[in-house]
């Protein structure tokens, strides 16, 4: 990670998502994934269509990756651990709940093996349940961008010409510059929130 900062160049963009219908539809569903099962389900999606975010550096070269294996950070006792959900892109919310449940369990008893941990091309880390709002994640070398996500919150929000409460989330996309510019990173924002604001069941 120190590498990321001496040798990238890190630029991090932040948005503010409405996940009200997002809290609604979890609340709804059973079994109950977690926020970050869906995160990882809609950040393939967007990925998908903005693969420039789901590439890699190497030398001089950068990579461009088919597959698109989403990591996602989990915090245990002997530190930070990111086991790797593969070929996101085409899992259902459901069945990446129950790959993400299984690595989180294998993380916090020191039980994922180094094959488990490598191979992403991309990272979610989630520090909502600290109750952090929003963060700069660093990018996980050599991977192009790392998705930072902030607690899902009530909020005063202006909805439909009035002022009520809303479950607001911030997200934070670092990525670094030298991979892909700020247009392209932005623009991988644009279907993120889309899904958050606008789920559907079968996501």
């Amino acid at each position: 990670l120190s590498a990321s900062h001496r040798e990238g160049a890190p630029v991090t963009l932040t948005a503010e998502l409405d996940a009200t219908d997002l809290v609604e539809l979890r609340q709804a569903a059973r079994p109950r994934p977690a926020f970050n099962d869906y995160l990882i389900r809609f950040a393939a999606t967007a990925l998908k269509r903005h693969p420039a975010l789901n590439s890699s550096i190497s030398g001089n070269d950068i990579i461009f990756h088919g597959p698109i294996h989403i990591g996602f950070a989990v915090d245990t006792e002997a530190g930070l651990v990111v086991p790797v959900v593969r070929d996101a892109h085409g899992k259902s919310v459901e069945e990446i709940a129950r790959e993400s449940a299984h690595l989180s369990g294998r993380a916090l008893r020191g039980e994922l093996t180094g094959e488990e941990m490598t191979g992403g091309t991309f990272t979610i880390t989630n520090l909502g349940a600290a109750g952090i709002d929003a963060f700069t994640p660093i990018v996980n070398p050599p991977q192009c961008a790392i998705l930072g996500v902030g607690r899902i919150a009530q909020r005063p929000a202006v909805y439909e010409g009035q002022v009520v409460p809303r479950w607001l989330c911030v997200v934070s996309l670092s990525f670094d510059h030298r991979i892909v510019d700020g247009g392209p990173a932005a623009r991988f924002l644009a279907p993120l929130r889309d899904r958050v604001e606008s789920p559907v069941p079968a996501a």
